[in-house]
């Protein structure tokens, strides 16, 4: 009797009934073996993503080892997921190894070119290293997939700036002020880039608003009482200043600058007492206070011109 083989499975050619009978088990099996596929799938899925979060949570604790290990880990199991990529990417990073970061940045580009993060993370390296220009590029396709991240738009600004396109970024910061109008940070660098520009007053309105925002930042605090004594505005400087030193009262430099603020109030003994609290100043004192004065100096020279 002749034999036939019907999609892997010999039968009597001549039995239609067995035949039928072949044909639907055949199609159960592919069935199964499709839906166990998909169940593996979805298993190993899940797995990955687990490594992912157990790796995010070794990033937290500090153990940039183990969370490398788990990361390369979830890239074991999912290639091709630029999510994964990314953090393996960054941890690299951490550990100034930046060959295997920009490696890691580059496939997740090619997987997924649409995605923000590995971009924004690529722009971060390429900076590291002086390359603004094609950290803009990166930066730009980021802010493109996502026009309404401010986080994206302030990295083109601050790119901007670093490379004395003052116009170009102040707009770009515009743009982000209006995304994040509660966000000290941003106001913040929008002081300061106002400041680098000579606009003394618009600085002291943002780096005013930057202290509303965030009232326990020290930092903010010494900038914006700066560029208000550069302004003649003694009485906010000084107050700004004396907030700074109650926040950290061994400060030294803070003290130093208050002592500055006193004397330009004409409370000659009140300065005198503060400088005589502040001590010996070490070489970082010095050179913070320093760094203060001349932001003094050059605020004072803006604000005498009216720019």
């Amino acid at each position: 009797m002749s034999r036939d083989a019907f999609e892997g499975v010999e039968f009597d050619i001549g039995d239609p009934h067995e035949r039928e009978r072949v044909r639907r088990h055949n199609e159960r099996m592919k069935d199964e073996d499709e839906q166990r596929r998909h169940e593996d799938m979805a298993v190993q899925a899940r797995t990955a993503y687990l490594h992912m979060r157990l790796g995010d949570f070794y990033v937290r604790s500090g153990k940039i080892q183990r969370a490398i290990g788990e990361y390369k880990r979830a890239v074991k199991m999912d290639r091709h997921n630029a999510v994964f990529r990314t953090r393996l990417g960054d941890m690299y990073l951490l550990k100034d190894m930046v060959d295997q970061a920009m490696a890691q940045y580059r496939l997740a580009i090619k997987d997924s070119p649409e995605l923000s993060d590995p971009r924004v993370s690529l722009g971060d390296l390429y900076r590291r290293f002086g390359m603004n220009v094609q950290a803009l590029e990166q930066y730009r396709v980021a802010v493109r997939a996502e026009p309404t991240r401010a986080y994206y738009r302030f990295k083109v600004a601050d790119t901007l700036a670093a490379v004395d396109h003052f116009d170009e970024a102040m707009k770009e910061m515009r743009t982000v002020v209006s995304l994040a109008p509660n966000d000290a940070f941003y106001r913040f660098r929008m002081g300061s880039l106002y400041l680098r520009v000579g606009a003394v007053e618009a600085a002291t309105g943002e780096l005013l608003k930057a202290t509303q925002l965030a009232p326990f930042d020290d930092y903010y605090l010494v900038r914006y009482a700066i560029v208000s004594l550069a302004t003649d505005r003694i009485v906010q400087a000084t107050d700004a200043f004396r907030m700074a030193v109650n926040m950290e009262p061994r400060n030294r430099c803070y003290r130093v600058l208050l002592a500055d603020a006193y004397a330009a109030a004409g409370l000659e003994a009140e300065a005198g007492d503060m400088l005589a609290s502040a001590g010996d100043l070490d070489s970082y004192d010095m050179e913070f206070v320093g760094r203060r004065r001349l932001e003094l100096s050059q605020a004072e020279i803006d604000a005498g011109q009216g720019q």
